[in-house]
């Protein structure tokens, strides 16, 4: 009797560290897959077909609309800002907003590469 009373718990602590071992498993492989596919959906969700091949530019870009958005704190400041690859009076606006006036040439090359392909 006491040697079945061994094996169960034997068999019951198994059980509970395999459990463990899956729960956490499935957790990393969970947090993993968020932080995976919201780095990709940044980059392939945009309007830049030039963004693949440069994404160092298209950060050095976007950190103008990421800071006029907290700046102004508006909800859609970040996607006005993006759109048509950074082509619109938003950008621009926030260009000066984020007292970036000293870049505009810079800026403006860097979108150049980022629309390349575009029609």
């Amino acid at each position: 009797m006491s040697t079945q009373k061994g094996l169960r718990g034997m068999v019951n602590q198994t059980t509970q560290g395999i459990s463990a071992q899956r729960v956490l498993v499935t957790a990393l492989v969970i947090i993993s897959l968020f932080l995976v596919s919201g780095t990709s959906a940044r980059y392939l969700d945009d309007e830049c077909p030039g963004v693949m091949g440069n994404r160092d530019l298209y950060e050095k870009v976007v950190r103008v609309c990421d800071d006029c958005s907290n700046i102004f704190r508006m909800n859609d400041m970040g996607t006005r800002c993006r759109k048509d690859c950074f082509y619109n009076v938003d950008f621009l606006w926030c260009v000066y907003a984020t007292e970036r006036h000293g870049d505009v040439d810079q800026l403006n090359r860097w979108m150049s590469i980022l629309r390349a392909g575009r029609k």
